[in-house]
């Protein structure tokens, strides 16, 4: 049956394919892949096509039992671990911080994508349900009100939202805050980094956190200081335990790699 087209055939086309186009700008996750913009060929949890989706660095290889994080050889923890307490259960990634990975971190944290969060949420619950983690709620690690007024948002508490969602736990909206707008933990080195989170962070609401198994969740774990910071004071708040949720964490260094025994990411936004 032909359609009537009022304007002209070859108009109506026009028309079609500027709605098309249009409806792509609008609903471009539903559409295109996050990462190159190749159409889809269905839409998918990953958001990502095939060919993104197998180079995405997967933290699926030898990791530090505490902190998840890659490791260059067999130990059961990296250095940072053994040699920092560490206040949460276990911390666990989706993904090594490189590649496609940081393009996605980037695109939610740097680039205004607030529907990436969505996808990297869903990898993120699937992590959770691999790793048989048991909590009953769900908290973002707190970003400063001067940082989330500049950035315009805070991503940990749009991946926490989506995840809680997903597994049908209470999310704990505000009840950590931060207090201190210290300095920038991507632009310090590793000994600096513990010092520099103390004291950063605080409870207002203890009793929603009362036996609670909390499941802290960021973008990224670069050393784990501020993970373990945020979840003394839920500890301290009389939380059951806290693991740790990210969709991203850096690979440990040694120190011939980096002069300091851990990381330096001085040159990266993290």
């Amino acid at each position: 049956m032909k359609v009537y087209a009022p304007y002209g055939e070859k108009a109506s086309q026009k028309v079609a394919i500027l709605l098309t186009s249009i409806a792509k700008t609008l609903f471009v996750d539903d559409c295109n892949c996050l990462l190159c913009g190749k159409e889809l060929e269905e839409k998918n949890r990953s958001g990502l096509c095939l060919e993104c989706l197998q180079r995405l660095p997967l933290n699926d290889k030898e990791i530090c039992r505490k902190c998840g994080r890659v490791l260059a050889n067999e130990a059961d923890y990296c250095n940072t671990c053994q040699n920092n307490e560490r206040y949460f259960n276990s911390a666990r990634s989706v993904c090594v911080y490189k590649g496609e990975a940081v393009a996605l971190v980037h695109g939610l944290k740097f680039g205004n994508k607030r529907y990436f969060a969505k996808y990297m949420a869903n990898a993120m619950v699937d992590k959770y349900l691999d790793e048989g983690l048991d909590c009953d709620c769900v908290l973002a690690v707190p970003l400063s009100d001067k940082r989330r007024r500049a950035r315009g948002y805070n991503q940990a508490d749009l991946l926490a939202r989506e995840i809680s969602r997903e597994l049908k736990l209470d999310y704990l909206d505000g009840v950590a805050v931060k207090i201190r707008d210290n300095e920038e933990q991507a632009k310090l080195g590793h000994a600096k980094r513990e010092d520099n989170v103390k004291g950063a962070y605080a409870v207002k609401e203890k009793d929603a956190l009362k036996g609670r198994r909390v499941l802290l969740v960021d973008d990224v774990l670069t050393t784990g200081a501020t993970a373990s910071e945020v979840a003394r004071v839920l500890l301290k708040a009389k939380a059951k335990c806290v693991n740790i949720l990210t969709f991203a964490s850096t690979k440990y260094k040694v120190a011939s790699e980096t002069g300091d025994g851990e990381e330096n990411h001085e040159n990266e936004m993290v």
